[in-house]
């Protein structure tokens, strides 16, 4: 994961003791689906943004298979190291979430700026915490797939957009491709915990 995404995780740990005579039972654990983390992503696919997407010269398409949820990422071949990708997206609602991608990385990716809201600066007023990185290098001996966190937001409702800049390729990589998964909104998980049941007689 890259950066930090509010999260309350449970934390597991293991102790050891010995035990003289038969021990008692104390409680009984939740069902597993009790103890099943909540999916807190709220996921827009790369299906459902192709159709609206703007990009320089080179080859878009949806391409299907491997660790890609849904029908798959946007993969993006441009034709020159000077390129970009365009995205506009609508926020869920207002609720202050952690906006996250998921990208592939891989022997022929490159180096791509990520930006939000880009076209109209101004609205970068409504995010004060906006701070924007320099180029992420997606070149990876193997293909693999990784979040990005851009940072939390409480994105207005509407339309958004997300722009990818070219910043060519890292010394080892064979091409600029950029691979995109999907936008996700993680949430926090604001429920209460129970306690363990008591066990019974």
């Amino acid at each position: 994961m890259d950066g930090h995404v509010e999260r309350e995780d449970d934390v597991a740990t293991v102790a050891f003791w010995y035990q003289v005579g038969q021990p008692k039972r104390f409680t009984t654990l939740p069902s597993l689906a009790e103890r099943t983390f909540l999916n807190l992503d709220r996921i827009i696919e790369a299906k459902d943004l192709i159709g609206g997407a703007r990009h320089s010269p080179g080859s878009l398409e949806l391409q299907r298979g491997y660790d890609w949820t849904g029908d798959g990422q946007l993969f993006f071949v441009p034709s020159s190291d000077s390129a970009f990708l365009e995205v506009e997206f609508a926020a869920p609602d207002s609720t202050r979430s952690g906006v996250v991608l998921r990208m592939t990385r891989g022997p022929d990716y490159g180096r791509w700026r990520i930006l939000l809201d880009s076209r109209d600066v101004t609205t970068l007023e409504d995010y004060p915490d906006w701070n924007p990185r320099g180029p992420r290098d997606f070149y990876s001996a193997g293909v693999d797939v990784r979040d990005v966190y851009l940072g939390s937001y409480s994105l207005s409702p509407g339309a958004h957009r997300l722009r990818f800049e070219s910043a060519g390729r890292s010394a080892l990589s064979t091409g600029n491709a950029l691979g995109f998964d999907s936008i996700r909104f993680r949430q926090r998980w604001h429920k209460l915990r129970h306690p363990l049941r008591p066990a019974t007689p």
